[in-house]
């Protein structure tokens, strides 16, 4: 899972520059509204006259409807709104999530290497789409049906008023959806718990004594294989206390405990408790990432191996190539056992004959302190692609003086962490092989979160998508049709969704071309690297990088100034890759989510007051 680079500030360090953006969002929110008021009312009566509108439709803003607004009269709308709700058959969109649940076992793939990740990403996908599309046909339908029908003008006179109307609707539109949304996470969380358990039980005939350690010595346990269930059968190993696993398969283990039911080994039986770490909120402390190149001199970054994806900087084996990280805030209270780490590596192979051969690496852990930079012997490992592999640090280690020799005994807290601050070093020990690194792809494990508080963080992260996505709707709603008004939402989250990539078109990092490029492309059949041919020639191809550049510049710009709706469906990947979703995160998009709530409504007063005098 890639992580961005702002998710690894604090509350308090992202605070700032947000608050910044929202001070110049708002206001040019705000702007941009009136002037489209301004547009819409002099198509209809004349500039001079728009313009008093307008200009009234703000003063009886802030001096009468801001001042008088009653709760009591919003809560009527809501309540109506959800009674509207029912009527329009909003229950046919929960029969549709559970349809698609009742069915959904006959297209996941149950032999899935990780399992729990496809359940995960099936019900947190579906939900989200389903739930944004429930209120996206809601919300655009409700003002507009009410200005057919000119019910309209008898609600927004005295004494209910036309900010009234809006966050009535608003409001009745999200208490419908979230005990809709609140089902559905329910439905969710069983659905995910029941598809992922299953049990095994032990072959007897399997049963066999493991080998001493030491010629001579007693056998120090029992080992075995468990029956086929859920498409895979595991090995497990106990000790000589009858207690131990099985191995991790499919990203889940079972704990194995044997039962003495006589004297005869027999007589013996076995117990398989549940699947277990496959429902985990894992919380990694991340540290800050720095490179050396193949002469052990700082580099801004790795060398590339030609790959397109840049999030990753890759090292050259069995040179002094590193990767290093530099964690704060350790204490031996936190990890009495040692340091676990998880790294996930991406392995560039020079020899592609040979992709199964892992290749070889090491860690070692180094003091920060610059009078005395102990560092210890290299842990050696080998590479697992496509997974997270677990490397424990012990508290016990021998040094490594600067001739490279080894001797005596250090501790990882008294000798190695220096208040709280430690490096880990990773290089690749094959000649001619790469590894490849970012900053998230190493990290310590703190003990784990609740799985079901992050779970909910990640319905929480799709209510909060609901409720944009529904104020968006409404604001829409007071100035436009049914159909125009969807459209117009549809294209608001559109940008939302993929605001990064307009703007890499824009920049000329992602391939494409803008919206006529790619139409002309998709007629001819052309790929995007081949060079643009139209019209009869360089001046056919300059006037279609032209309009394209101004398209481009538009779409760019509403993008920067809508939700970034791809940030807020972070929480679920987070919980499908079984990371806790930090509460700061969580914190950071609820007030996102509040200042874009509010603008958006003040937005959808304007318009309907401008419409209102306009009609």
């Amino acid at each position: 899972m890639e992580i961005r680079p702002d998710e690894f500030l604090s509350f308090t360090q992202w605070l700032g520059p947000a608050l910044l953006f929202f001070l110049i969002a708002v206001p040019l929110l705000t702007f941009v509204a009136v002037f489209a008021c301004f547009v819409f009312s002099a198509a209809r009566r004349g500039p001079v006259e728009a313009f008093y509108a307008v200009a009234g439709t703000i003063a009886t803003a802030i001096g009468e409807d801001l001042v008088a607004t009653s709760l009591r009269r919003i809560m009527a709308i809501a309540r109506l709104t959800v009674k509207e709700s029912i009527r329009r058959r909003v229950i046919v969109g929960f029969v549709i999530f559970v349809l698609i649940f009742l069915f959904a076992g006959w297209f996941l793939d149950v032999k899935s290497d990780d399992p729990a990740h496809l359940y995960l990403s099936f019900v947190l996908t579906t939900t989200g789409y389903l739930v944004i599309v429930l209120g996206l046909f809601l919300a655009s339908a409700s003002i507009p049906a009410d200005i057919k029908s000119k019910t309209i003008y008898t609600i927004v006179t005295k004494p209910v008023r036309a900010g009234e109307l809006v966050v009535g609707r608003i409001l009745g539109f999200v208490a419908v959806i979230t005990v809709l949304l609140a089902l559905m996470g329910a439905i969710s969380y069983l659905f995910v718990v029941r598809g992922l358990d299953h049990e095994h039980a032990v072959l007897p005939d399997s049963v066999t004594p493991l080998p001493p350690r030491v010629e001579g010595e007693a056998s120090p346990g029992w080992e075995g294989t468990t029956t086929m269930n859920a498409h895979h059968r595991h090995t497990w190993t106990i000790d000589t206390e009858g207690s131990g696993r099985t191995n991790r398969l499919m990203g889940h283990e079972h704990v194995v405990t044997r039962r003495e039911a006589g004297t005869g080994a027999d007589q013996s039986t076995y117990e398989l408790g549940p699947p277990i770490g496959a429902l985990v909120a894992r919380v990694p402390i991340y540290g800050q990432l720095r490179f050396l190149d193949r002469a052990g001199n700082p580099a801004s970054k790795g060398v590339s191996v030609g790959k397109e994806w840049e999030y990753r900087s890759y090292i050259e084996g069995r040179t002094l190539a590193s990767a290093i990280w530099t964690f704060q805030g350790l204490s031996e209270r936190d990890y009495p056992t040692g340091l676990p780490l998880a790294l996930t590596l991406s392995v560039f192979r020079t020899y592609k004959g040979d992709i199964v051969t892992r290749v070889q690496g090491i860690v070692i852990v180094r003091s920060t302190d610059p009078r005395n930079p102990v560092e210890c012997e290299p842990i050696p490992f080998e590479s697992e692609e496509f997974t997270t592999q677990q490397i424990t640090v012990p508290l016990k280690l021998r040094p490594v003086g600067q001739e490279g020799i080894g001797g005596g005994e250090i501790d990882l807290f008294r000798d190695l962490v220096r208040d709280g601050e430690v490096e880990i070093i990773v290089r690749c020990d094959d000649r001619s092989q790469y590894f490849g690194m970012a900053q998230a792809d190493l990290f310590i494990e703190a003990p784990q979160a609740s799985f079901v508080w992050n779970f909910a963080k990640a319905y929480v992260t799709i209510w909060l998508q609901m409720v944009i996505v529904v104020c968006l709707s409404v604001m829409f709603s007071t100035f436009l049709s049914t159909p125009v008004a969807m459209l117009a939402t549809v294209s608001a989250v559109l940008l939302g969704f993929f605001g990064t990539f307009v703007r890499d078109l824009r920049t000329g990092d992602a391939y494409g071309g803008g919206p006529v490029e790619a139409f002309i492309r998709l007629v001819n059949q052309e790929n995007v690297m081949s060079p643009l041919e139209f019209g009869t020639g360089e001046i056919g191809v300059q006037i279609v990088k032209f309009i394209d550049g101004a398209l481009l510049l538009v779409m760019h710009s509403f993008s920067a100034v809508l939700p970034d709706f791809s940030g807020l469906g972070r929480a679920s990947e987070y919980v499908a890759y079984n990371f806790n979703f930090y509460d700061q995160l969580l914190a950071r998009q609820c007030l996102t989510t509040l200042v874009y709530v509010t603008a958006i409504a003040i937005v959808g007063y304007f318009l309907l007051r401008t419409r209102e005098l306009a009609a």
